[in-house]
């Protein structure tokens, strides 16, 4: 009884002391991904390619400065920062129609995107609207050898969008429906290896302290 006694003992301090191997959290609810439909808004930092018909000479790529103005051909200061892009093309086409008749503005907004984790080349990229999640991580060299890629997180304004890319991939999904913003965070976390090497060390040394419990109960 003394030796079964002891090594439920032991048993139970392994409990306390080391992890589940391969246990994992349980996932939390996210919100769900950006609607297609939300008005793209351009914010400081943003470049912007701007395009003028008749006078192509007025188009050309500006960059918002951090005042939130953008400095352009004949119309001068501009503010932009804040403002969506087809208010902004509104603006602009009001601008310019009164030094030409029926202009047409086309505006294609650079957004700058931060690639974190695990994949090749972290940094910040400059995209427009129409490239998706996995354009931007093959921007960045594509997926890291350790990759988790079923919990590959957007991060924007506070809040955590969850992506699991390994199921789209799987499905043939480009992730087109998940519309970048500028400023979001791309976060790539790293897979799971199960036990780690502290966890095993932990482990190890509470079975040595259950046969040693176990030695000395046999001897009393």
């Amino acid at each position: 009884m003394r030796i079964v006694s002891v090594v439920l003992v032991g048993l139970g301090l392994v409990s306390f002391t080391s992890p589940a191997i391969g246990q994992t959290a349980s996932p939390q609810m996210v919100p769900p991904p950006p609607s297609e439909q939300e008005s793209l808004v351009v914010l400081p930092g943003d470049a912007l390619k701007i395009t003028v018909w008749p006078d192509e000479q007025l188009g050309g790529e500006f960059v918002v400065e951090e005042s939130g103005y953008v400095y352009l051909p004949v119309l001068g200061q501009v503010k932009a920062g804040g403002v969506s892009v087809e208010e902004l093309r509104a603006r602009l086409r009001e601008g310019y129609s009164v030094a030409m008749k029926s202009p047409v503005v086309g505006i294609t907004p650079m957004f700058r995107v931060g690639v974190l984790g695990q994949v090749q080349r972290p940094g910040v990229y400059a995209i427009t609207p129409t490239q998706s999640l996995f354009d931007v991580i093959a921007l960045a060299g594509g997926f890291g050898a350790e990759a988790n890629q079923e919990k590959v997180r957007i991060v924007r304004s506070g809040e955590v969008v969850e992506v699991n890319a390994s199921a789209m991939l799987e499905r043939g999904e480009l992730g087109n429906d998940l519309m970048l913003r500028s400023g979001d965070q791309i976060v790539v976390p790293t897979a799971s290896r199960g036990l780690s090497l502290s966890d095993a060390r932990s482990v190890l040394f509470v079975v040595q302290t259950v046969l040693l419990l176990v030695t000395l109960a046999n001897r009393l």
